[in-house]
């Protein structure tokens, strides 16, 4: 019965030492990278159309999570945010601050500038 009291102790004590180790090993997938909501916090959360288009934070976290992903893909070069963004629409009502390209073209630069 000792033995096993004592064994159990080693194995448990073991673990404790090692789970630090294991905690430092683990890096972040991209470095800089932070969260798109984090990058385009400053954007309008109000939605544009009457309620039927994307808000500028929506259009914001899409650009960012293009350029992250495409950062991700191929780290060694960097497409132009215009080129993420240009499925967006450049319309702007008289209301809203920004277009949701715009919003999008600004959220894809501040993801590749933060990496």
């Amino acid at each position: 019965m000792r033995l096993k009291t004592t064994a159990v102790s080693l194995t448990a004590g073991l673990a404790l030492a090692i789970t630090p180790a294991f905690a430092l090993a683990a890096k972040p997938a991209t470095p800089g990278a932070s969260a798109p909501g984090q990058l385009c916090k400053t954007m309008s959360h109000k939605k544009t159309n009457h309620g039927k288009g994307k808000s500028a934070f929506a259009a914001c976290v899409v650009g960012v999570k293009r350029a992250q992903a495409e950062i991700a893909k191929n780290p060694a070069t960097k497409t132009a945010p215009s080129v993420l963004c240009k499925d967006m629409s450049h319309k702007k009502a008289a209301t809203d601050k920004k277009s949701p390209y715009s919003a999008c073209v600004s959220g894809a630069a501040k993801a590749q500038h933060s990496s």
